[in-house]
């Protein structure tokens, strides 16, 4: 089964290394978007999966190519028992995400936090509040949540640049005072993701 599994895995060549992002992950392989396509198809690869990091060889089996990136898809040759542990757990993480449906709610108006994360859970979700910037990031880099979706205050210019930078997986979408509308944003933007699929 592939699952949408969010990471890092670093490609390695004969004389070059890069760094792509994991989209998603089997026992057999990975989905890998990178900058620029490898000059071979046999790669040592190294698997980052929140704070687990496993090695694998690989050969590329297939390219789609972006305006910008390139997906690879990428079979597995070898897999040693420690990484097939880190990647059956980053199945089950996606498999309990999915029927968890997480989202991230930041906004500092505390009640209108309270509000939003009490008519998410009524609607099936798994609100998640941190107080901090840093409690965000936090959240956001563990595996095992599988954040995808994130509820933003207006002005949390700021933490939107770092979903932008550093979690381009995530989904944004905009807190009002109109709650109600705020979360069937939040719906529609999780049954957008890879995640949902798995339901």
């Amino acid at each position: 089964m592939r699952v949408p599994v969010r990471g890092i895995a670093v490609l390695r060549g004969d004389d070059t290394a890069m760094h792509g992002l994991v989209e998603n992950l089997s026992h057999g392989g990975a989905l890998v978007d990178v900058p620029w396509l490898p000059e071979q198809d046999a790669l040592a690869v190294e698997l980052r999966v929140g704070l687990t990091t496993g090695y694998v060889s690989a050969r590329t089996v297939r390219i789609v190519s972006g305006a910008r990136r390139w997906k690879l898809g990428l079979a597995f040759d070898e897999v040693d028992e420690a990484t097939r542990l880190t990647i059956d757990s980053s199945i089950v993480a996606a498999l309990r995400a999915a029927r968890q449906r997480p989202v991230l709610v930041i906004d500092d108006r505390r009640d209108r936090r309270r509000d939003l994360v009490s008519r998410l859970a009524t609607r099936g979700m798994t609100p998640l509040a941190p107080g901090t910037p840093l409690e965000a990031i936090d959240l956001l880099t563990r595996a095992q949540l599988h954040v995808d979706v994130c509820l933003l205050a207006p002005h949390a210019t700021d933490m939107h640049g770092v979903l932008v930078d550093s979690f381009p997986w995530v989904t944004t979408a905009e807190i009002t005072d109109d709650l109600d509308a705020t979360v069937i944003r939040a719906i529609d933007a999780w049954a957008a993701t890879d995640v949902a699929r798995l339901m």
